[in-house]
């Protein structure tokens, strides 16, 4: 194996060990015991003496900077019989970046306050909950992506900042009965890239790491263990032309019934398919299929234990990928938590076909070592006589003092389309280092020619060779113009059972981030690729990115990328904008373009665009109407999948949603559909009411 050191990579390392690191290594964690109130204190983004009694803390460090934090952030925890309650306290100098108002995950692209609790420790389900200046809510849940449940916030700006008020009721959390949670307090600041947080710990990989959190004692005493049942139960009547399929109604519901404080059994009977997607159409240039993000409602909840992160591996293909199982009529599972073990199974019925997955995963995190191991398997029967059965496995041993880790995965299909077994696995192994501003993974890796689960998603198959990827970040002041500088280098070199060069990538790139928003990239890609068995092509993207608030609700950039691309050359331009209309409204244009050039026989030179427009009208904390429209024509640009076609496409899209979620009941009203190439011609009236707990509880 040779090994690459350009003059960016090396400069990456050296950066890595001059750079100046927080010299508190202190491993004992925060602790406070948590008071109960008489009542619940006052939420209105006010402090007054209803707080009086609550404990006091500060955010004291800056983790992005790992030194102590610049400006005062203070914290009031207390409790009162059903709830946990927050109150911040942010002094800030800089201009406040507070844009979203309509709850959602946007709030993250705002300044903004938050808490990540984890009621089990280093076990169970982790939660947040943060929000910013306005108020304005977003929460997640590791059991489920679509958690939504009722909780309040509210925020007030004040002369020296803002203060943030928060109250969390114990009954959306699957707290499995602790009185004793892992907790930490976080406080976002745009202007300077920072990160306070309550409990440092040098050792800790990200803020977020239940381990180096702090300890909030003698919580939720009175509350009951087990979490509420949860029906939901929607009606849907979709108005259509007859070509479109003519109108129709639709009923159905989506079950959870805890079994345990951190384990249930899920259900979905008629599941709705006609939930409101984000536009995910895009011509930006690959060699490679398109990944997109599932969106319905029962794999948000039972696909979570699935596809455990993995250490290092950037191309783990993925042996369960939902977007892959067509409708279907009904769905049963059961997941859920219990100690050191998550665990998660599914079956779904559909039209001739059955499609199941079952997974298993053990981990253990300690102060000094972490350690697991998961095995999964997928499977797909079809009335056609379509077998497809793939098992996996991962592991991984990760030293905290010294930073370093090793990992194995592997998997094994068989099945109606597998001829050869041993020409459908995959396996890796790979060991690499790795903190929170650097890391360095190599790894070996072999996908079998006919390794392609039906359920999964990989990029290309019968593939073996060495992978190797470095990524530096370098923070400076806060005051510093220049706020950080990130190095990213990748090497790959692999080839098929022929021994044939089938996939060689070089890439490097430079971020610079600066303190007036703005941003710069450089970057340079050479990339080869084995297109449809055949020609090693090249797919290569050299070029820069130039960006102002790219990280916020309201960026504006341009980008370019070009070079030597399949038979020809390629030029890639992106401008995107969005502006504030009003307070409560934004308007986004973007218009991407690809050209590619070539003289080669039986291609043709050609351009091909995507014009969008969308606006956001943020209605109400609970309310939003989204209107959007785009066109995609031209000459499609050619990739690895197979030979390419170089007719002429015209494709249009109009649509418009409006939201509601509120409590216990939730209501759409959508024409078209964002996710179409193409308008389609439908008006759908939606109303979800839920039962019991709230959504995605």
């Amino acid at each position: 194996m040779k090994f690459y050191c350009t003059a960016l990579l090396c400069a990456g390392l050296l950066l890595g060990v001059v750079a100046p690191r927080y010299a508190n290594a202190s491993v004992a964690a925060a602790r406070i015991s948590v008071p109960v109130l008489t009542g619940t204190p006052s939420l209105g983004g006010r402090i007054d003496a209803s707080w009086e009694t609550a404990a006091s803390i500060s955010l004291a460090t800056d983790f992005t900077y790992r030194r102590p934090a610049v400006e005062l952030t203070q914290v009031q925890v207390a409790q009162d019989r059903d709830g946990l309650d927050i109150a911040f306290t942010v002094v800030q100098q800089e201009t406040l970046t507070a844009v979203q108002v309509t709850d959602g995950s946007s709030v993250l692209n705002d300044d903004y306050v938050g808490v990540y609790l984890y009621p089990q420790g280093t076990q169970g389900f982790g939660y947040s909950f943060v929000a910013n200046p306005h108020g304005a809510r977003y929460q997640t849940s590791t059991e489920n992506s679509a958690y939504q449940p009722d909780w309040a916030a509210a925020g007030q700006q004040t002369p020296a900042g803002y203060v943030v008020t928060m109250r969390i009721p114990f009954g959306i959390i699957r707290s499995g009965g602790s009185k004793t949670w892992r907790a930490q307090f976080v406080r976002s600041t745009v202007a300077t890239g920072g990160l306070a947080v309550w409990n440092y710990a040098e050792l800790a990989g990200g803020a977020q790491q239940a381990l180096f959190a702090g300890i909030l004692q003698g919580v939720a005493s009175g509350s009951a263990s087990r979490p509420k049942p949860r029906a939901q139960l929607y009606g849907l009547g979709e108005a259509t032309t007859r070509a479109n399929g003519g109108s129709t109604t639709h009923v159905g519901a989506d079950l959870s019934l805890p079994v345990t404080p951190t384990a249930s059994l899920v259900a979905t009977l008629h599941p709705d398919f006609s939930n409101v997607e984000i536009d995910q159409q895009t011509i930006a240039p690959t060699a490679f299929a398109r990944q997109f993000v599932e969106v319905r409602p029962f794999f948000t909840q039972v696909a979570q234990p699935f596809n455990a992160p993995n250490f290092g591996c950037s191309n783990c293909p993925l042996t369960l990928y939902t977007p892959a199982i067509p409708s279907f009529g009904d769905g049963y599972a059961l997941e859920g938590t219990q100690g050191p073990l998550t665990f998660g199974a599914f079956d779904t019925l559909g039209t001739n076909r059955t499609d199941e997955a079952q997974t298993l995963e053990y981990r253990v995190s300690e102060l000094n070592r972490a350690y697991g191991a998961d095995v999964q398997r997928v499977a797909v029967d079809t009335g056609a006589g379509l077998h497809d059965d793939t098992t996996s496995f991962a592991t991984f041993y990760n030293n905290r003092p010294s930073h370093v880790y090793v990992y194995a995965n592997g998997a094994q299909q068989t099945g109606t389309d597998v001829t050869n077994p041993s020409s459908a696995t995959y396996s890796e192994l790979g060991f690499g280092y790795g903190t929170s501003t650097t890391s360095l993974n190599v790894a070996y890796q072999h996908l079998g020619a006919e390794f392609a689960p039906a359920d999964g998603f990989i990029m290309q198959n019968d593939t073996a060779g060495v992978e190797t990827m470095f990524s530096q970040t370098v923070n400076f002041a806060p005051s510093a113009p220049l706020h950080d500088i990130t190095l990213n280098a990748n090497y790959w070199h692999l080839h098929n059972h022929l021994a044939q060069a089938d996939q060689t990538t070089g890439s490097e790139q430079i971020n610079f981030d600066f303190s007036n928003l703005l941003s710069l990239h450089l970057y340079g890609a050479s990339e080869d690729v084995q297109a449809f068995g055949s020609e090693l092509l090249p797919f290569n993207g050299n070029g820069a990115f130039l960006g102002y608030r790219s990280n916020t609700t309201t960026p504006t950039y341009l980008s370019y990328s070009g070079g030597a691309y399949f038979h020809g050359h390629l030029d890639a331009w992106t401008y995107l904008s969005t502006l504030p209309l009003t307070r409560r409204a934004r308007l986004t244009l973007e218009t991407d373009e690809d050209r590619y050039g070539t003289v080669f026989p039986g291609e043709t030179t050609g351009t091909q665009w995507l014009e969008r427009a969308s606006t956001d009208w943020q209605i109400s904390r609970q309310a939003s109407f989204d209107l959007g429209v785009r066109r995609i024509f031209g000459q499609p640009l050619p990739n690895s999948l197979g030979p390419p076609s170089f007719a002429k496409i015209k494709q249009a899209n109009l649509s418009a949603a409006f939201h509601l979620l509120s409590a216990h009941n939730e209501f759409y009203v959508v024409y078209g559909d964002p996710n179409s190439l193409n308008t389609t011609p439908a008006l759908f009236v939606k109303w979800i009411r839920y039962i019991g707990a709230g959504k995605g509880t």
